[in-house]
C-alpha cells in the first residue's frame, strides 16, 4: 500500500463563481428569437420616439427619411443578431458558454451588429464614406442602442426561469420528497439536480477549487463525477446518511472505510475500492474515526 497521502493541489484564487457559472438563459431556441424581435422593435422604436443623440436630425431631408433610415439600421440589427445566435453560436459546440465568456460574446454580438450597420448607412447614403471613425461613431450610438433591450430580455428570461423553478418547488408531488429521504440527491450550488444515487453508492466526495468530485459505485465499477458545488454546501444532507468529514477537503462514507491505519505522516483511511487512493484524517476529524475505529483497551 502506497504510504503517499493524495492531497488537493493549491492553485491561485478561482474566478468568482458567478462569472465561471453556465449561462443558459439563451440556451432555448424560443428565448433567442424573443431576443432578436424584442431588440429589433425595440430599437426602432426607441430611436424613433426619444431621438437619442438628435439622431432624427442626421436624417430628415435625406433620400429614405428618418423612419426608412432608422427600420434599415433595425432590420441590420435583427440580421446581424440572427447570425450571431444561430450560426455563430454553433462555433461553441454543445457546452454552454459561461457568464464571462458571454460578456464576451455580447460585445462581439455589439462589433458585429455596428459592421452591419455601418455597411447599410454607409450604403445608403452617399455622402458617407467607409471609415474606423465612422464604423466608431456607428458602435458607440448602436452599443447605446442594443445594450438597454438586450439587458431588458434577459431580465425577463430570468425572472420566467425563477417563476419556473419556484413553481416546481411548491408543486413537487408529497411522494418525491418522501423518496428524497432514501436517496442522495446532490444538487450544484445553483440548486440543480446533479446526480441522484443510492447512499449506500457513494464512496467519498472530495473538493477541488469550487467543485467536489463525487466517488460512487455502479455495480461492479467506481465512478466519479464533477459537480460544481462544495462540501459546506452538501455535508448536511450527506451527514444524515452516515458520510463524515475526515479531513477540510474529504467525506467518507463510513460503511465503506476497511481500514483506518496510522503511517509516519498521519492517519489514513482506505476505502472500499478505492485502493489506490488514501483519504487522509486531519487532526480536528480525527477523534471520531478513533472513537468508531479503535477498539476499547
Amino acid at each position: 500500500m502506497k504510504d503517499t497521502l493524495i492531497l488537493p493541489a493549491k492553485g491561485l484564487p478561482a474566478v468568482p463563481a458567478w462569472l465561471s457559472a453556465p449561462f443558459q438563459l439563451l440556451e432555448p431556441v424560443g428565448n433567442r428569437l424573443l431576443l432578436i424581435l424584442f431588440c429589433g422593435s425595440f430599437s426602432f422604436l426607441f430611436m424613433y420616439v426619444f431621438t437619442p443623440f438628435n439622431m432624427n436630425q442626421w436624417y430628415e431631408g435625406g433620400p429614405f427619411g428618418v423612419t426608412g433610415a432608422f427600420g434599415a439600421f433595425s432590420c441590420s440589427g435583427i440580421a446581424a443578431l440572427g447570425i450571431s445566435q444561430f450560426l455563430l453560436i454553433k462555433l461553441k459546440g454543445s457546452k454552454p458558454l459561461t457568464h464571462w465568456q458571454f460578456l464576451a460574446w455580447f460585445l462581439g454580438e455589439t462589433i458585429l451588429v455596428a459592421g452591419i450597420v455601418n455597411i447599410v448607412n454607409v450604403s445608403l447614403h452617399s455622402y458617407l464614406t467607409f471609415s474606423w471613425l465612422e464604423y466608431w461613431d456607428t458602435w458607440k450610438y448602436g452599443f447605446g442602442v442594443i445594450a438597454l433591450p438586450y439587458s431588458i430580455a434577459l431580465l425577463w428570461f430570468q425572472s420566467r426561469a425563477s417563476a419556473a423553478r419556484l413553481k416546481d418547488i411548491v408543486l413537487a408531488p408529497a411522494e418525491d420528497r418522501e423518496k428524497e429521504k432514501d436517496t442522495l440527491l446532490i444538487r450544484d450550488e445553483y440548486d440543480k439536480l446533479a446526480l441522484s444515487l443510492p447512499p449506500s453508492s457513494l464512496i467519498m466526495v472530495k473538493a477541488e477549487d469550487n467543485y467536489v468530485h463525487v466517488f460512487y459505485r455502479n455495480g461492479q465499477e467506481v465512478k466519479k463525477e464533477l459537480v460544481r458545488s462544495s462540501l459546506k454546501k452538501l455535508e448536511p444532507q450527506l451527514a444524515a446518511h452516515g458520510v463524515a468529514r475526515a479531513h477540510r477537503s474529504y467525506m467518507v462514507n463510513i460503511s465503506n472505510v476497511l481500514l483506518f491505519k496510522k503511517n509516519a505522516k498521519g492517519h489514513y483511511l482506505l476505502l472500499e475500492g478505492m485502493d489506490d487512493c488514501p483519504v487522509p484524517v486531519s487532526a480536528s476529524y480525527l477523534p471520531q474515526f478513533q472513537q468508531k475505529f479503535t477498539p476499547d483497551s
